[in-house]
């Protein structure tokens, strides 16, 4: 198989000189523990925001309760920006959030006509399998290390719950592009969301939530509460009318469809 590898000249053809700014360091290393671990080090020894690391393959790539983040070599984007706020983050629930209609806004820039669902707390989807994860991990100083999977060829037929673009698309995905176009949108809309919050970015998450109106259980440490999705708020809280008629809000737990 023939690998299109990253190659940071490219990359930056598609991030506009105003986003280009921001970006103070674009490292591309061709095998790594977990990007996220990489760029944490990094921000803990005063690496500036705007610190990117890109990997051709991860060794122990992780995603979201410590699972693991299948990361084979050249094949798909595996992504970490460490963007450090003015503010302690109170809510990492909403960034969460828009870093996942980021993502869905990047894939439509990118030409992906099918559907795109984005499942909270920050999961995309599409046909319900998953295209994209995402985990954010802090450091002491108001910095975040954005972490993002994206699957482009996983080269994983047997596993269902996974989707990747070269088997929706039919075609070979321009990784270089895709990249540089993600990065852009991470460099232009971070700043948005350090001024308004989630805001600004919620009309986007309606248009593609794929639970609102759902009957669903909600899996916390505590619990496992059943109701009826009523959307998501302000701030980035999961909305859920429970059996009893009482309307709850979570900032955490994972959440499972209930058919039939």
């Amino acid at each position: 198989m023939r690998y299109e590898l990253l190659d940071p000249n490219k990359i930056c053809c598609f991030i506009e000189p105003e986003n280009l700014s921001s970006l103070s360091v674009l490292d591309i290393l061709p095998t790594v523990d977990s990007t996220n671990s990489y760029l944490m080090t990094q921000a803990k020894q005063g690496a500036r925001s705007g610190a990117v690391c890109l990997a051709e393959q991860q060794t122990k790539g992780r995603g979201r309760l410590g699972r693991t983040w299948f990361s084979p070599y050249g094949t798909n984007i595996y992504c970490s920006l460490l963007w450090r706020f003015a503010m302690p983050l109170q809510n990492m629930s909403s960034l969460s959030m828009v870093v996942a209609v980021i993502v869905a806004n990047v894939l439509q820039t990118y030409g992906i006509d099918h559907a795109i669902q984005l499942k909270w707390p920050n999961d995309v989807l599409i046909l319900h399998r998953k295209l994209a994860g995402i985990l954010l991990e802090c450091d002491s100083h108001s910095g975040v290390v954005i972490g993002i999977g994206l699957n482009l060829n996983i080269q994983a037929a047997d596993e269902k719950h996974w989707i990747d673009l070269a088997e929706l698309t039919g075609q070979p995905i321009e990784r270089n592009r895709l990249t540089g176009l993600l990065l852009n949108e991470l460099l232009a809309k971070l700043p948005l969301y350090a001024t308004h919050g989630l805001q600004k970015f919620l009309s986007d998450w309606q248009k593609h939530d794929v639970l609102a109106n759902k009957a669903v259980t909600v899996h916390t440490p505590e619990q496992d509460i059943q109701g009826i999705v009523q959307g998501i708020s302000e701030t980035g809280e999961l909305l859920l009318l429970n059996k009893s008629g009482t309307l709850q809000r979570f900032c955490y737990g994972e959440v499972s469809v209930r058919y039939g």
